[in-house]
């Protein structure tokens, strides 16, 4: 299975950055392009005598490339739209900015309902303790 086709399965639509932004990370990591989204912008070269600065920078532009196309891919059209024209690096932080708050009114959303839950005594068990479990997992792909 390519790179791509993992990543076109779980297209980003919105409310589902967290799983994507984790399976794109995977997927550069294979891609051995994790560098582009996680270190700082590789600056040009101010001599272009020297080969090995200027080749370095060369092929890091080439990746940064590959992975703004990989991101675009594994969109949905409306977010590839919104974002076609943009640098890498302000694509992720659009992302994130666009969609971590969301997820942090969510976790605390989960949080509250789960610490707020309550045992009814004459109640079965199995339904609260599922409920409850159901609760941590939402929160654990949350992060």
């Amino acid at each position: 299975m390519s790179s791509l086709s993992i990543l076109a399965d779980g297209k980003l639509v919105g409310d589902n950055f967290h799983d994507w932004y984790r399976t794109l990370g995977i997927i550069l990591m294979h891609e051995k392009l994790i560098d582009t989204i996680d270190k700082p912008v590789v600056p040009e070269p101010i001599n272009n005598y020297d080969v090995e600065a200027v080749s370095a920078y060369k092929k890091y532009l080439e990746d940064f490339m590959s992975t703004k196309c990989l991101i675009l891919a594994s969109m949905s059209s409306e977010l590839q739209r919104r974002h076609e024209d943009m640098d890498l690096i302000d694509i992720i932080a659009h992302l994130k900015k666009m969609y971590g708050a969301q997820s942090r009114t969510t976790k605390y959303q989960l949080s509250k309902t789960l610490f707020r839950s309550m045992f009814n005594m004459n109640a079965h068990v199995g339904p609260h303790v599922l409920n409850m479990i159901n609760l941590i997992e939402q929160l654990e792909k949350l992060g």
